[in-house]
């Protein structure tokens, strides 16, 4: 198991199927899952361990947040029904690909979708390189 976090620490997460450690540097921003009872799950633990999206335990799920250690902005989705399953996801952009000014961005996608009747509700807000906060139900529309 990882010692506890120091400057530079990358984080660390088993992988069953290799049976070992497997380094994870840290995101900008990241995630923290919030249950009913207080307790919480973070992305990347105060441990030192990376833990991955599917280790949420959705049927508990009461708040989930997108905190930056860099910026002092926080984002937060409020779960109130059941039926709300959450979202997460990367989305990296190129713009200007191949040229002298080629740019790489990430997108640190979240939200939720929730069956209403016959038809699937779904709201994904996504975190800019500039912070700010994009929200839309298509986050193919997101072009930078």
């Amino acid at each position: 198991m990882p010692d506890k976090i120091t400057a530079g620490y990358r984080f660390k997460y088993f992988r069953k199927d290799l049976k070992k450690w497997i380094s994870a540097p840290p995101e900008i921003w990241q995630w923290e899952a919030t249950y009913e009872d207080g307790s919480s799950l973070k992305q990347f633990g105060d441990d030192g361990i990376f833990h991955q999206f599917a280790e949420i335990d959705q049927s508990r799920l009461a708040m989930f947040k997108m905190i930056s250690r860099e910026f002092p902005q926080t984002y937060t989705v409020l779960f109130s029904d059941l039926s709300m399953k959450l979202i997460h996801f990367y989305r990296n952009i190129v713009l200007n690909s191949g040229g002298s000014d080629e740019k790489h961005i990430r997108l640190y996608c979240f939200g939720y979708e929730k069956k209403v009747g016959a038809s699937v509700q779904k709201l994904i807000m996504a975190i800019t390189p500039t912070n700010n906060l994009i929200v839309t139900e298509n986050p193919d529309l997101i072009t930078a």
